[in-house]
């Protein structure tokens, strides 16, 4: 029990939904926070981890894992997973928000009980139904925005006057359309979002644009002062400062410590006890390697990858693919190697999962083809290695436009009527970043100025430190 007149001790709970792309980012920044001092407990969706992360299916109200936070399970209504045979999609969001909303505000109860009253609530946007939590218990909540600024900014003025122009911009045929928004640079339709273009509750993904209206009306009705953000102000100047009345506050580039263990900050797929790939990236010339991977949740399509995999093979450059279920698909993508190395002097290597932090900071790669999400970006942006741009949905586009035109980090590949990048293409893209033109010369040299710019922000005393602290001590 805390002395009368004296303030808590800052004890920030962190809850987010159960993707691996939200949890991983979540659980750096409150490593990263609780380094600054702050007491920390993270707390994350059971529903799904059961069966996409078991380390945090335990049966015990609380754990505490390998960096020392303590896990403190609720539910959304699923805890088995969501399952599309059984499951309406048309009753997930208000199933979610009522369980979610009835077992978090059990777990700020038993918190108070036992002496650990939680002074804020730090939450990501899939869960936007938490500052109504926050709000019943009295206890402020920030939101942490795990994709760029830019995307922020550009669903602000979405929710803000600008909705129709923008899907106007984002469904332009000839792609040449120009939207601009305040504070904004002038954005093209392929840098947008494509959750911008949804018109109708059919389309695929139509499901989160109401989830991000009811975000912004609850941002709207709070008025928070900050909001937290995943990147660092040399990256988006301008992003950061196009919301009026908000301060979005960079916290990034929320990376991974190299030198930790795999477990400690990550809650992922990667850590197989496999070095394989990392024993065959020692055996290659360093900056030659082409690292490709399209994501842990949402994979591109099966001619996607095809193409790609075709189009790695005509460089004649050495290759590591991350692709899921190598035994069945990885021979037919690969003209035979499946999950094989390259010991035995085949150009490639295809696994299943890999420790994607370790590969990028490992002299050998040079280039990373990606579906640009905003976690994978990012690292490889810190590890200063160039991108071969693969975007697919939501705000990878922009992520795209972000490495592209505005850091110069790497290319973006240009796409057929299906959406797809052919093989040529891919091969064209990865000799522009990788090559001896000017272009690969000034792409590399970027990316190495980039790496810098990254390591200064997450310096010990540099910006993300002393901005976790101002935040923390503003509580």
């Amino acid at each position: 029990m805390e002395s009368r007149g004296r303030a808590p001790v800052p004890h920030l709970l962190f809850v987010t939904s159960p993707m691996q792309g939200h949890i991983n980012p979540v659980r750096r920044l409150a490593a990263r926070v609780a380094a600054a001092d702050a007491r920390v407990t993270i707390s994350t969706a059971v529903s799904g981890h059961r069966r996409m992360f078991p380390s945090l299916a335990s049966p015990d109200e609380e754990a505490v894992d390998a960096a020392g936070l303590l896990h403190v399970p609720f539910s959304d209504g699923y805890d088995e997973g969501f399952d599309r045979e059984v499951h309406d999609i048309r009753s997930f969001a208000a199933r979610s928000r009522a369980a979610g909303c009835e077992t978090l505000a059990g777990v700020v109860a038993r918190l108070a009980e036992r002496g650990r009253p939680v002074t804020c609530i730090v939450y990501t946007f899939l869960v936007g139904w938490v500052p109504e939590v926050a709000r019943a218990c009295g206890i402020p909540a920030a939101l942490f925005w795990i994709q760029p600024a830019a995307v922020f900014a550009v669903y602000y003025h979405y929710f803000h006057g600008h909705g129709a122009v923008l899907a106007t911009c984002a469904n332009d045929p000839t792609c040449d359309a120009v939207v601009r928004l305040p504070g904004m640079p002038p954005l093209k339709s392929r840098a947008l979002p494509t959750i911008v273009s949804l018109t109708s509750p059919q389309q695929q993904g139509y499901p989160v644009l109401g989830t991000l209206r009811d975000l912004f009306l609850a941002l709207d009705a709070d008025r928070p002062t900050k909001v937290l953000v995943n990147t660092f102000d040399a990256l988006e100047p301008e992003a950061l400062r196009a919301v009026p009345g908000l301060e979005l506050v960079a916290v990034g580039p929320v990376v991974p410590d190299i030198g930790a263990s795999p477990s400690s900050t990550d809650l992922s797929l990667c850590d197989d006890g496999s070095d394989a790939y990392m024993e065959w990236l020692d055996t290659q010339v360093a900056r030659s390697v082409v690292y490709v991977s399209f994501g842990t949740i949402f994979t591109a399509s099966k001619r996607q990858e095809l193409e790609t995999f075709q189009g790695l093979k005509a460089t004649g450059r050495p290759y590591l693919g991350v692709l899921r279920k190598v035994a069945e698909e990885g021979a037919a993508l690969d003209g035979g190697s499946g999950g094989g190395g390259a010991a035995d002097g085949r150009q490639g290597m295809v696994v299943e999962r890999c420790d994607q932090a370790r590969v990028l900071s490992h002299p050998a790669v040079g280039c990373f083809v990606t579906h640009c999400g905003w976690n994978s970006a990012l690292e490889s942006i810190a590890s200063g290695v160039p991108i071969v741009a693969v975007p697919q949905w939501t705000d990878q586009p922009t992520v795209a436009w972000l490495v592209e035109d505005c850091a110069g980090v790497g290319v973006r590949v240009e796409v057929d009527d299906e959406g797809v990048a052919e093989r040529g293409e891919i091969q064209r893209c990865v000799e522009t970043v990788m090559g001896d033109g000017d272009a690969a010369v000034e792409i590399r040299a970027s990316a190495m100025t980039w790496m810098e710019q990254a390591k200064e922000a997450i310096a010990a005393g540099g910006v993300l430190e002393r901005n976790l602290q101002a935040f923390v001590s503003g509580l």
